[in-house]
């Protein structure tokens, strides 16, 4: 540590443990340790007097070792086989075995929150991936998703966190959630096409040549001529009036309509028992086609 050698790595901890490791097995350093010889996720070495002394798993989960002296954590820890020091922080609190929750001496039950909220994006990008315009957000929870369900595997592989499985399906659900965004990309690019096409009907010129009264409704005529450059699709708001109270509001589709042409239009409108003697018929708006056939005026 520090650039310093040392003749033997026992040195480090204080000569005091020497009679104890002459009956231990001799412990390794971080990068010489097998899975023969780490500690699982439930050993812990013992606390009290006597106790093994040896590299764990670091409870306060900075470094991939610690080493226990057989009555405590020092400040001795490694990475990757390189070791360094990290003392101990004053605050650290030191869970005894057998405690509720207690693994190693020193820690704290290994915490869940990013396995589940591995899952849970992951769930929240497979259900909202589809959504047109929706799906954006929903491949960021899917990436993140991925991204803390490796992190959760890797730590619960070395005992360092907890909810594997959700992390897994954190892992699974995230790639899933990508495809879907696929579908909510295109079906974004097919409603913004629809939207466009029905709020930029293009040039045109529309008129009501008649507006009769009938038995149960009023019949409106009319046409409408295209004076764009191609074949247009119209959707007409027509409002029927007696006096300057509006009676009923329909829409009339006009589809085809050649560029440069004029279509008439002829359609009856059911006023559900109220109609006026005398009906006056407006155009409110002229519109393209009706984006998926819904019309936002019904």
């Amino acid at each position: 540590p520090l650039g310093f050698a040392v003749a033997d790595e026992h040195d480090l901890h204080g000569r005091v443990l020497r009679s104890a490791e002459r009956t231990a097995r001799r412990p390794l350093a971080s990068r010489h340790v097998t899975d023969e010889h780490r500690p699982g996720p439930t050993e812990a070495p013992p606390l009290a007097a006597g106790g093994t002394a040896g590299w764990f798993p670091d409870p306060l989960g900075r470094y991939d070792h610690r080493w226990f002296n057989g009555t405590t954590w020092t400040g001795d820890v490694s990475v990757d086989g390189r070791r360094t020091v990290d003392p101990v922080p004053a605050h650290a609190v030191w869970a005894p075995l057998g405690a509720p929750g207690a693994g190693w001496p020193g820690q704290r039950p290994p915490s869940r929150t990013m396995a589940v909220l591995s899952m849970v994006l992951g769930i929240v990008s497979v259900a909202t991936g589809w959504m047109p315009f929706v799906f954006v957000l929903a491949a960021v929870a899917a990436i993140a998703a991925v991204v803390l369900g490796v992190i959760v595997r890797r730590r619960a592989a070395v005992g360092r966190a907890t909810g594997a499985g959700m992390a897994t399906a954190g892992v699974v659900l995230g790639p899933i959630g990508l495809l879907m965004c696929i579908l909510g990309g295109w079906f974004s690019v097919v409603l913004w096409q629809a939207v466009t096409e029905f709020v930029e009907p293009g040039p045109h010129d529309a008129e009501i040549v008649a507006c009769v009264a009938e038995e149960l409704g009023v019949r409106v005529s009319g046409s409408i001529t295209n004076r764009s450059d191609t074949e247009r699709d119209y959707s007409i708001l027509i409002d029927v009036l007696d006096g300057r109270r509006v009676v009923e509001t329909q829409t009339i589709t006009v589809d085809d309509v050649p560029a440069g042409e004029t279509v008439d239009f002829d359609e009856f409108v059911l006023t559900r028992g109220d109609t006026p003697e005398r009906p006056s018929c407006e155009i409110d708006a002229v519109n393209g086609p009706l984006p998926f056939g819904v019309d936002p005026n019904a």
